[in-house]
């Protein structure tokens, strides 16, 4: 058997070193270690943004003591300049009125469901939800109603969208030529009409499209304001920052998140808000009395239950039966006066819209009388 020392010897040693020397001169195979990608250090020039600003403690602090350099805040106590916002809500529920009343109240400088606008806001509305024609006719009747104070105002800007499939990278640049006007709020209505080809429910998707709303809230120096629906189905038992619509991304991404809920009684809603910049707010309760939002802060803000809508047509059957009774020993003059001892006699709130219901429902039992003398309308029972 051949031994080790009978392979070592002159020539193998004189080879082995050869082929030492010729393995010195190569470098790693991949096999040995894996290859470094080169960095292109000149590839950062074509950034288009500004290279970040990196600051330590000391500015820190300095920039947190000098109110100055705060965003101003648009929305009291909701909403900063440069910020986003969602509006979300059941069908029908008024979304696109309580965004109508949000721009007007904006460009006069009022309040808006009883939050103060803190200045004379430039605001484009984005409507892509209604014909222009209906849309104008609904603003007009809001500008004009005797219980608002709304004047026409250079600026509130109106752009009609229905049936146009515009991107928001489109429609930002059009923003940014508007000749002597920087926004300081733009309202988008609906949200799911302005993504073009994208999936509510893919996470994705809507990321990409809000982004691209956050670059432009900062390229225009304005805040952005967008509806959108709630899903199918009762909401009381959901939190109200998960009842919109497919992907949570729309609970996470908005810097306020606002939502009208139907109430309990019939005709209101409660608005509930997350933010992110400002503490919890209460819970609000108004009536979509048309084309008016009517702060109810006396009620409680409690949902609408399921199965809740049959329970309030048989309140409403039971008012009706209480007015024919009221009326039928006598007529009563003013409808102010009939609903304030109808709800003597019943112990029941009865609201604008809650009051017409009643009306409507006993329309056969009833005659309607009108005054010339400014006194009002007279209500008698009739067979």
């Amino acid at each position: 058997m051949a031994k080790r020392e009978d392979y070592i010897n002159q020539h193998t040693l004189s080879t082995a070193d050869e082929v030492d020397r010729f393995l010195a001169g190569k470098s790693p195979t991949a096999s040995y270690q894996e290859p470094i990608p080169a960095i292109e250090l000149n590839a950062i020039t074509d950034d288009p943004l500004p290279p970040p600003e990196f600051i330590d403690l000391f500015q820190v602090m300095a920039d947190a003591s000098d109110p100055s350099t705060l965003p101003p805040v648009l929305i009291d106590t909701i909403l900063h300049k440069g910020c986003k916002m969602i509006l979300s809500g059941s069908s029908k529920a008024g979304k696109t009125l309580a965004l109508m009343h949000l721009g007007l109240a904006a460009a006069n400088g009022l309040s808006w469901m009883g939050h103060k606008i803190n200045q004379e806001c430039k605001v484009v509305y984005l409507d892509f939800e209604l014909v222009p024609r209906l849309a104008k006719e609904r603003i007009k009747s809001i500008v004009q109603h005797p219980d608002n104070k709304y004047t026409p105002t250079k600026n509130y800007l109106y752009c009609g969208l229905r049936g146009q499939n515009r991107s928001l990278d489109e429609l930002a640049l059009h923003i940014q030529n508007l000749k002597d006007f920087n926004p300081d709020l733009v309202i988008v209505d609906p949200f799911y009409k302005l993504g073009g080809e994208y999936d509510e429910n893919d996470a994705g998707s809507v990321s990409a499209v809000l982004n691209k709303m956050e670059r432009f809230s900062e390229q225009l120096g304005c805040a952005f304001v967008y509806a959108h629906h709630f899903s199918k189905g009762n909401k009381s038992e959901t939190d109200h920052i998960d009842r919109a619509s497919g992907s949570g991304v729309f609970a996470r991404d908005p810097d306020a998140i606002l939502t009208l809920t139907p109430h309990e009684e019939e005709y209101h809603l409660v608005l509930e808000g997350t933010l992110r910049n400002f503490p919890t707010p209460d819970k609000q309760v108004v009536e979509f009395a048309w084309p008016n939002f009517i702060h109810k802060p006396d009620l409680e803000p409690k949902l609408r239950k399921a199965g809740q809508s049959k329970e309030n047509k048989k309140l409403n059957e039971k008012l009706s039966n209480a007015l024919i009774e009221l009326l039928k020993p006598n007529s009563i003059h003013g409808l102010n006066k009939l609903r304030k001892l109808l709800q003597e006699k019943t112990g029941e709130s009865i609201g604008d819209k809650k009051m017409d219901k009643i009306l409507l429902i006993c329309k056969d039992n009833i005659s309607v009388h009108k005054t010339e003398n400014g006194v009002g309308n007279i209500y008698s029972y009739t067979e």
